[in-house]
């Protein structure tokens, strides 16, 4: 590496490091708007798998109701048409025993009358046609008096056989009706009850597809809400993410010009790794890549609190202390635009602008700032924007 001055490095350090723990803050709020990401669109499967079963069951209830409400009102209907046919016989029913009861008194007083007739007649005894004819004093007034007592008599058994029948016939009819009416009142009373028993059947559903109404409601109303929270949290990623590219080129932009890294003349892809050595000993616990949700920009390697790390390979420390959700860092540039930085330590054995050679102790292992366990967490990054480690080591 081309041998600069310490106060040339202290400036140019003191630059990277700002953007550097700049684009680390932005990275950190990437992690944490994808995480959140994450669970928002978690709860808008699960809402809108919500809402389709709460829709599907709405449609089987309605497919349900939709005959029941149907028998409901036919039974309804019918019960109506029997209670106005039961009304019609009751009043018709009524109306054969007042005829009854007339008919009744009119045949009582008709056999009051021809009693009290036959009573005269037993009494008078049966008129001699002789005697008549001298009372009456001539032939032609007997005979006419003759007639007219056989004529009352003839009307009188004729009236009293009238009203007789006329009570029979009016009995027969009452009879009728009110077998009739009987039956029409069984009938009415097992529509009844089957309407009695469809209203509650549909009731009882048209209850639950009103609770599944309300429920599915609050569920759309739950689902509008996150969807928009999703849109937001992607909006914002997609901000910190542009704010993140540009952070990038302002590293690289500090870093200087004549620092970009060429991609391989055989390959096309990025420069060979032989150059970098393994930071730490230890287990590969994370690799690069998402992971929970959010982007992980480098390896964890687990191991020993407090196990020496030490620089990939030569360079110039630009950054050694706390940064945030990293904890203690130290990040090395190695000139062609390649960098490497190491989080999460202990401890710190370097300072800014100091000298390091490929192997030299950078720190110890811990799990200061956000970090899960006792691990170093490394990357590498090309021009600013980080790559896999694994492709360097």
């Amino acid at each position: 590496m081309a041998v600069v001055s310490i106060a040339f490095i202290w400036t140019l350090g003191v630059a990277v490091v700002e953007r550097i723990a700049a684009q680390t803050a932005v990275a950190q709020r990437i992690e944490q708007a994808q995480g959140r990401l994450g669970q928002v669109r978690e709860r808008e499967r699960v809402l809108t798998m919500d809402v389709e079963d709460y829709s599907r069951r709405i449609r089987a209830l309605e497919a349900r109701l939709a005959p029941l409400r149907g028998r409901t009102d036919r039974l309804e209907r019918e019960v109506a048409s029997l209670r106005e046919r039961l009304s019609q016989l009751t009043r018709a029913l009524d109306e054969e025993r007042t005829r009854l009861a007339r008919a009744r008194s009119t045949l009582a007083r008709r056999q009051a009358l021809l009693s009290t007739r036959l009573r005269e007649l037993y009494v008078r005894g049966t008129p001699d046609p002789i005697v008549v004819l001298m009372e009456s004093g001539s032939l032609s007034s007997a005979i006419e008096a003759v007639d007219l007592l056989d004529g009352i008599a003839r009307r009188d058994a004729d009236l009293a056989d009238s009203v007789s029948t006329y009570a029979d016939e009016t009995r027969r009819r009452r009879d009728d009706i009110a077998a009739i009416r009987a039956d029409v009142a069984r009938s009415a009373a097992r529509a009844e009850a089957a309407a009695a028993e469809a209203a509650a059947a549909k009731a009882e559903l048209e209850a639950q597809r009103a609770a599944l109404g309300d429920v599915l409601d609050d569920r759309r109303e739950l689902l509008a809400s996150v969807q928009s929270d999703r849109r937001q949290i992607e909006a914002e990623t997609r901000g910190l993410e542009a704010r993140s590219a540009r952070l990038a080129d302002t590293i690289r932009a500090a870093q200087g010009s004549g620092t970009q890294v060429t991609t391989d003349p055989v390959t096309g892809g990025p420069p060979s790794a032989s150059g970098l050595t393994w930071p730490a000993r230890g287990t590969l616990t994370s690799t690069f890549g998402p992971r929970w949700g959010r982007m992980h920009q480098g390896i964890d390697i687990g191991g020993a609190s407090g196990s020496p790390i030490t620089a990939a390979a030569a360079g110039t420390v630009i950054a050694a202390g706390w940064s945030g959700g990293y904890g203690n860092l130290v990040v090395v540039d190695h000139g062609g635009g390649i960098s490497t930085a190491y989080a999460h330590n202990s401890s710190v054995a370097v300072s800014v602008g100091q000298s390091v050679g490929q192997g030299t102790v950078l720190a110890g292992m811990g799990t200061t700032g956000n970090s899960t366990g006792v691990h170093s967490h490394f990357e590498v990054r090309v021009n600013g924007t980080a790559v896999d480690p694994l492709g360097f080591l």
